[in-house]
Formats: structure tokens, C-alpha cells, sequence
């Protein structure tokens, strides 16, 4: 059944002034509880691992058609390619200023068919490569858009953010890239609403990011990125391709996701009825406090948090609710899987909602039993990223069962 937002929001105002309180509900009660028994397939990393997948961070991964998996290191300057078997299938790319060579490779998109593009941040670049990797064309980026997920029946992207000043899009745009020109020109297809702001971000170009020696500096990413900025708990928009070319994305606090044709009309909403939360004092004071601890951890080798940091940490605003929709990704044949928060805000291990190809909710899988795949790929195939106690990460993919596709 399809539901306004319009409708969905007098509904929860309507008991919030009849002095319903958010934060008094039991959120599991009405969970169906799912099973998380996944089997294990492979795992690639880890100490021991070979040179190929010595990974040093928690990167980008995708599966292709085939259940081969690509897993983008901007830190090798390379794509790595594992087929269903866990075996090393061969890399693409390499460190460089030739045609399909990175700088600092950044997002990666595959298709079915083994397609693949890449984002270069620092050259302001997408690469495309064809089936098997060999080198197709480059396209012209200049600022490269915050999130990149390939159109599933054509040569073009659906892309998150700006791609340069002038085009019209900001952090809740999305956009149809067609990668056949020379530049990226993104069409307008989705608007989400997001929350006013007093001062709207800055706009931002690849160089903010670089310091003097050229280098990607993790200082001014913070600084220029926007991190310091905003408000607390603003709703940001969540959102994922779907195999048939819609979207479906969540844009508010409440639990309303709306899947669209791509610059067309909404098709329909997805709701649960799981109130957000009031931010209160405590909240706020908590909040500021995190922030300010994880800055300072983050800058720790770069000589502490500058007082500015602080100061921009403690001055910045609050949304007045805590959203209920933290994560959502699309499975191969078209659930939905749907991350909430745990029992604090900032906790990113809280239950997931399962919906099916039907869009018909399935269960939950509870906080504790199961995280959100990095990565779906076809026969239920899911990638994850674990790290040990050094932080070594190693990807591992396995198997959903038939209910969770």
C-alpha cells in the first residue's frame, strides 16, 4: 500500500502532540526475526596473505555478473580481481599519469558485465574500463561527485553530489552521468529534500584537497570536505540503484523510503512504524564530546586537533530528531536491506531490515547477529571487510540464504 509523506509526518505529529514519547518504544517489538547463517566462500587478506591481496584498508568492492569480485586499493593504485573460487583473476590499472592509470583512485562502479569505472580524485577523472580490464576511455570530472553506482541497462553512472560548479547539484542531487562524452555532464533525475541551512557548504574542487607538495592531505579533506561543518543528526540522504533502474533512497528522519524512476515520478514508499528519536540536552553534550575525541585521535600524527577544530566542533547545530534509516543497500535481485542505529546514535551495528524483491518486509536481523554487506553480488553472493587485532582487513564473501536475495 502507498502512503503520502505528507501523510506519514501529520501522523507523527499528531502523536507527538497527544504527548507520545519516541523515545519510550520498544523499536525491536515488532521485528520478525531473521536467522544470519551465512556460508562462508572464500576469504582474501589477512597477515599472510600474498602480495596481491595485501590490503591496508577497508576499500571499495563489487561483484560482476559472473561472481567475480573487484576490489578497488587506492593505496596500490590498482583494481584486484578475485573469481568465485577466491583466486587472484588479475589487476587493472596501475600507479600513474597515462590513460587508465590512477592517482588516487577513489570509487569504483562495476557492471554485470564486467565493466568497470573508476574515479580519480586526484586527476578529476572516471576511467572506464571494458570486460577483462583493458583500458576503454577517461572522462573529464574536475570535481568528482561524493557516490558513484552504475545505470544497470547503459554506458552512463547515477552519481551523488556536484561534479563542478554551475551544474546545479549539491550532496542531495543525483545524477545520470552518460560516460560516452569527453566530460562528465550529470543530469539532474532525483532532488531529495534536506533539512535548511543558515550557511550552505562551500563548493570544492579536487586541489582543495591536495597540500603543498600535492599530496591528498587528511587535515584539509576534514576541513575542506565539509566534516566540520553541518549539523548534528542532519538526516543525509541513503540511497541505492535497484536492478530495474529505479531508485530507492530515504531522505528524513522517519522510516520512509521512496523508490522513483530515475527523473520521473515515486512509484511507491516503504514505511515501518519506528518513531525517530528526540535529540535532548544529553544527547547534545555527548555528541560534541565524541566529535571532538575522534578528531582529535584522527589528527594525532599530524600533530593534534588545531583549535579551530575544536571550536567549529562545539559551535555547530543539531537536527532535532536522530534518523531512524542509517544505511541502505539493494540486493542482486532487488531487496532491499535497510541498516538502523543501534542503542546510541553513532552506532553503525544496529539491526537490519530485510525486504524483498516484492517489496515485501521479510524480518530483521538483530543488532549482534549480522552487518550490512560491503558489497551484493548474483547467487546471494555478499562481500564483507574484517580486520584483526592489528587492523589487518581481509575480504570475505559469502552466501546468503534463499529468503535474504
Amino acid at each position: 500500500m502507498r502512503i503520502s509523506l505528507t501523510l506519514l509526518s501529520t501522523c507523527i505529529l499528531t502523536l507527538a502532540a497527544c504527548g507520545y514519547d519516541a523515545g519510550s518504544v520498544d523499536r525491536d517489538a515488532g521485528d520478525r526475526p531473521l536467522t544470519a547463517d551465512f556460508t562462508e566462500v572464500y576469504r582474501a587478506g589477512g597477515s599472510d596473505a600474498p602480495d596481491w591481496a595485501q590490503f591496508t584498508r577497508r576499500v571499495p568492492v563489487s561483484f560482476d555478473g559472473s561472481g567475480n569480485l573487484y576490489v578497488l586499493d587506492p593505496f596500490a593504485s590498482q583494481v584486484v580481481v578475485i573469481d568465485p573460487q577466491g583466486r587472484l583473476t588479475g589487476t587493472i590499472g596501475q600507479a600513474g599519469e597515462g590513460p587508465g592509470e590512477f592517482r588516487f583512485p577513489y570509487h569504483l562502479a562495476v557492471w554485470p558485465d564486467g565493466r568497470l569505472a573508476v574515479s580519480d580524485i586526484a586527476r578529476g577523472t572516471i576511467h572506464v574500463f571494458g570486460p577483462g580490464g583493458d583500458f576503454d576511455r577517461s572522462v573529464g570530472a574536475g570535481t568528482l561527485p561524493e557516490l558513484i553506482r552504475p545505470d544497470p541497462s547503459a554506458d552512463a553512472l547515477y552519481a551523488q553530489g556536484s561534479a563542478g560548479p554551475g551544474d546545479g547539484m549539491d550532496d542531495f542531487s543525483i545524477g545520470r552521468i552518460d560516460l560516452s562524452g569527453d566530460d562528465v555532464v550529470p543530469n539532474l533525475v532525483l532532488q531529495a529534500w534536506r533539512a535548511p541551512r543558515e550557511d550552505p557548504p562551500e563548493e570544492v574542487s579536487a586541489d582543495d584537497f591536495l597540500d603543498s607538495s600535492g599530496n591528498v592531505s587528511a587535515a584539509r579533506m576534514l576541513m575542506m570536505g565539509g566534516a566540520l561543518e553541518g549539523v548534528f543528526f542532519e538526516p543525509a540522504l541513503r540511497w541505492d540503484v535497484l536492478p530495474d533502474g529505479n531508485i530507492a533512497y530515504a531522505d528524513s528522519s522517519t522510516y520512509a523510503i521512496k523508490i522513483v524512476t530515475p527523473g520521473g515520478p515515486e512509484v511507491e514508499v516503504l514505511l515501518r512504524p519506528i518513531p525517530p528519536d528526540a535529540v535532548t540536552d544529553r544527547l547534545r553534550s555527548a555528541a560534541i564530546e565524541r566529535e571532538i575525541d575522534r578528531y582529535t585521535e584522527l589528527l594525532e600524527d599530524q600533530g593534534g586537533m588545531p583549535d579551530e577544530f575544536r571550536e567549529r566542533i562545539e559551535e555547530r547545530g543539531f537536527y532535532p530528531e536522530v534518523a531512524v534509516i542509517r544505511e541502505l543497500k539493494s540486493t542482486w535481485q532487488g531487496g532491499l536491506w535497510i541498516r538502523r542505529p543501534g542503542d546510541q546514535p553513532w552506532d553503525d551495528q544496529g539491526p537490519i531490515d530485510v525486504f524483498g524483491p516484492d517489496r515485501r518486509y521479510l524480518g530483521t536481523l538483530a543488532a549482534g547477529t549480522a552487518t550490512m554487506p560491503d558489497a551484493f553480488g548474483p547467487d546471494g553472493l555478499v562481500a564483507y571487510w574484517e580486520v584483526d587485532e592489528l587492523d589487518v582487513p581481509t575480504v570475505v564473501v559469502k552466501r546468503l540464504t534463499g529468503e535474504l536475495r
